[in-house]
Order: C-alpha cells, then sequence, then structure tokens
C-alpha cells in the first residue's frame, strides 16, 4: 500500500492534473482522490502569499469536488480498501504526501508560487468531470 500510495505521489507531485485516459481506471480515481487531499494544501499555500486567492480557489474547488464526486469515492475506496489488506494507516500517508507538496508550496519564490496558483485554477476550471 504505502508504495502504491506514493507511487501515485509521485505522478501528482509538480502538477496533479495529467492527461486522463479517456476510460479512467481505479489509478485514475485514486489520483484524483489524492488530488482532493492535497489541492487544499496547495491553495493554502497560495492564500497566505496571494491576497483574494481563496475567495477564487473555493468556488472553483467545490464545482470540482462536485463534478467529480463518483470518481473521488471510487478512488478513496480503493485507496483504503488496499490500506486495509496491507495494514497500512492510509491517513498517515496522505498526511505525508500533502505535507511534503505543501511545504514546496510555501517555499517556492512568490513569482512561481504566483504561476502554480494560477495553472491550478485553470486546470480545476478545465478539468474533465469524468463522466
Amino acid at each position: 500500500m504505502r508504495f502504491r500510495v506514493l507511487a501515485l505521489a509521485a505522478l501528482i507531485g509538480g502538477n496533479l492534473f495529467g492527461p486522463m485516459p479517456a476510460h479512467a481506471s481505479v489509478e485514475s480515481d485514486a489520483l484524483l482522490f489524492l488530488d482532493s487531499q492535497v489541492l487544499p494544501k496547495k491553495a493554502a499555500a497560495c492564500s497566505a502569499r496571494i491576497s483574494g486567492f481563496s475567495s477564487q480557489f473555493d468556488p472553483v474547488f467545490r464545482a470540482w469536488l462536485a463534478a467529480n464526486r463518483g470518481r473521488l469515492a471510487a478512488g478513496e475506496a480503493y485507496l483504503r480498501a488496499d490500506a486495509e489488506k496491507t495494514r497500512m494507516p492510509l491517513e498517515r500517508d496522505l498526511q505525508s504526501i500533502a505535507g511534503n507538496i505543501s511545504q514546496q508550496w510555501n517555499a517556492a519564490p512568490l513569482s512561481t508560487l504566483q504561476e502554480n496558483c494560477d495553472a491550478m485554477l485553470v486546470q480545476l476550471k478545465e478539468a474533465p468531470d469524468g463522466d
């Protein structure tokens, strides 16, 4: 489990929104679930240094969550079932992944952070809903 979650996390380390296959898989659903856990941490880094960012992020993120509700649930279920099999706590892995990415975003130069935050908003708005 830990390897699988960390491998998925490596895929999302820099940019969470890689191209999704036309036919969604449980692994892509798991990636979406990981996104749902990491995006608020990235947004917090943006909000801490970019005035008004949270007012832009919050409605877009809520819409993205709603559009991907089924896939997020499937991804979470997949990761939790795998965690049960391996007896590795999923929450610890999620906290570690989100913490590492948050540190990277918090340490980024303001110009890089601004670019990343703007790109995150665009990608959330353009992300397919998976239906």
